[in-house]
């Protein structure tokens, strides 16, 4: 299905004059065009593969990624505008665009010359532009395309597990993609890069494509020695980014594919160096009987203990750069807070949140929560991991009233010892289910409880400031919540990246507690079938 943002085209009622689309102002056009083909040698133009020149295919990770693309740029301050509509190119909106993201585009990106040569001059003037995957396989036949991009579509290889041989570490967008990583699987486009208009900043070694696939006789690029992956070059006083990865639909919501695309974005529109400082990292995930932890110069930066006594996952300690621990699990007034964790209040009447009795004596609440299986995979010092899990009542063992699907992902630390995780929860009703929110008690959902030193540092909402009234969230508008150290600049930042209607963020006066709340202003109830989807992001600095 298209994606659409624009708003409207009207048509003159005295004749049959065009009034040029409106489409509202962003920071980044995310462009989808990929059905359109045309004949370069007649100009006629075929849609749908119904000639016999023209078989346009079509990702099924264009809409997907656009839509992963345009809500992560937003909950991090880029607004996007995601459409295949190319009259956007001779639109007043034009002027609003600090970038352009051709989004696993293909074929004819345009209708005429004039949105053509709009998009040319776009970037030749300053703006910037990522370009996607098969984006490299647009307007064929055009030289000019090749030389602008920095590199034309030959052929592509099957899809296989992609080593990154050697990576450009001094790029900013490439920090998360270290040398000898390997990327699960993807279809390696063989493009043909100009090899002394760009800077190459991910190669894959001939020696590394699957030798079935492989044809170095005809294609690849002989002073480079290798397959160019990604690449950025400059044109006129604009910058271009290109990379070959994002064919699966399931890449588009991995954390470090949108961090990617974000600095990469940041990098085109001026906002980031050609260079950064490269730091050997020591962070080192690994596995422990609780789950999972890392560390760095032998103390530990994160842990997640899957497997307790609560049967709730939880990260604790969580720590800054400079190795203090911000989180507090089993507090004394609070024993059920488990540093960052997710929770249900009450489901059908049921309480997820709180023990039965004193805590000391019963520490399992009505409602149970249940950790079906789990899968680490650990990526040096990142960590992606998977959990199935189900929630029912205690006194009927088996019953599943909800299913959630839980992915955490870790980043591995930077150079100045920062790092991000990201947890995204997606549930499923397999009864009737209803979430009670109860004012003014609303809480419950994820959340994190932090340790005493927190009190010193400045707290501060981002598009809205918190409310520290007993109980009552912050403003709606109000996306994240930052705590930073005004001695030292460390901090920390809580985010929504996907909030229900019903959502606030709540805290503590004393900058102890956060939780976006999920039914802050109404129960949300549920049928079999339904589901929905909470995400969030934690950055530490």
């Amino acid at each position: 299905m298209k994606v659409k943002a624009l708003m409207f085209a009207a048509v003159v009622a005295t004749g049959a004059t065009l009034v040029a689309a409106e489409f509202k102002p962003a920071d980044v056009l995310v462009y989808t065009r990929w059905q359109y083909v045309k004949n370069q040698k007649t100009g006629e133009v075929a849609k749908g593969g119904t000639a016999p020149w023209s078989k346009p295919y079509h990702h099924e990770s264009t809409e997907q990624g656009a839509e992963e693309v345009r809500r992560y740029f937003t909950a991090n301050g880029l607004s996007c505008l995601v459409t295949d509509d190319p009259a956007v190119f001779t639109s007043g909106a034009m002027k609003t665009f600090k970038a352009i993201m051709l989004c696993n585009c293909n074929h004819e990106l345009f209708e005429n010359a004039e949105q053509r040569e709009a998009f040319y001059k776009y970037v030749e003037n300053g703006g910037g532009l990522v370009a996607t995957h098969s984006s490299s396989a647009c307007e064929r036949g055009d030289k000019r395309f090749h030389d602008f991009l920095g590199g034309a579509f030959e052929r592509h290889y099957r899809m296989m597990p992609v080593k990154f041989s050697r990576v450009d570490a001094k790029h900013p967008a490439m920090t998360m993609f270290p040398q000898g990583s390997v990327w699960e699987m993807d279809e390696v486009y063989l493009n043909h890069p100009d090899e002394t208009g760009l800077r190459p900043l991910m190669i894959l070694d001939w020696k590394d494509v699957e030798p079935k696939s492989r044809k170095t006789d005809k294609y690849g690029c002989p002073k480079i020695g290798g397959h160019v992956l990604e690449w950025c070059k400059t044109y006129g006083k604009g910058r271009i980014f290109y990379t070959a990865l994002g064919h699966r639909p399931k890449d588009w919501g991995k954390m470090e594919w949108q961090l990617h695309l974000f600095e990469a974005t940041k990098w085109a529109m001026g906002e980031r160096p050609d260079n950064v400082e490269v730091k050997t990292t020591t962070a080192k995930v690994r596995t422990t009987i609780e789950g999972v932890e890392c560390v760095k110069d032998g103390k530990t930066v994160w842990k997640f203990n899957i497997a307790n006594r609560e049967n709730k996952p939880f990260v604790h300690p969580l720590c800054l750069p400079d190795g203090r621990c911000f989180t507090d699990a089993r507090p004394a007034d609070h024993p059920w807070h488990l540093g960052l964790w997710f929770c249900w209040k009450f489901i059908n009447g049921l309480n997820y949140w709180e023990p039965r009795g004193p805590a000391a004596g019963n520490l399992f609440p009505d409602g149970m929560t249940v950790v079906k299986n789990f899968k680490i995979v650990p990526k040096g010092g990142a960590c992606d991991v998977q959990l199935s899990m189900w929630y029912g009542p205690r006194a009927q063992p088996g019953k599943v009233l909800l299913e959630e699907e839980r992915r955490v992902q870790f980043t591995a630390p930077d150079a100045k010892g920062g790092y991000k995780i990201r947890s995204t929860h997606v549930f499923t009703a397999r009864d009737d289910v209803k979430f009670d929110c109860r004012r003014p008690v609303g809480y419950g959902g994820f959340s994190l409880r932090m340790a005493t030193m927190m009190r010193e540092f400045k707290m501060s909402g981002v598009g809205g400031e918190p409310s520290h009234d007993k109980n009552v969230g912050g403003p709606k508008e109000m996306t994240a919540v930052r705590y930073v150290d005004p001695k030292t600049g460390h901090g920390i930042e809580v985010k929504e990246l996907a909030p229900l209607e019903t959502e606030r963020i709540y805290t503590w006066s004393d900058h102890r507690f956060v939780n976006p709340m999920p039914i802050y202003e109404k129960p949300l109830e549920l049928k079999p079938g339904e589901r929905f989807t909470l995400d969030y992001e934690i950055s530490v600095f």
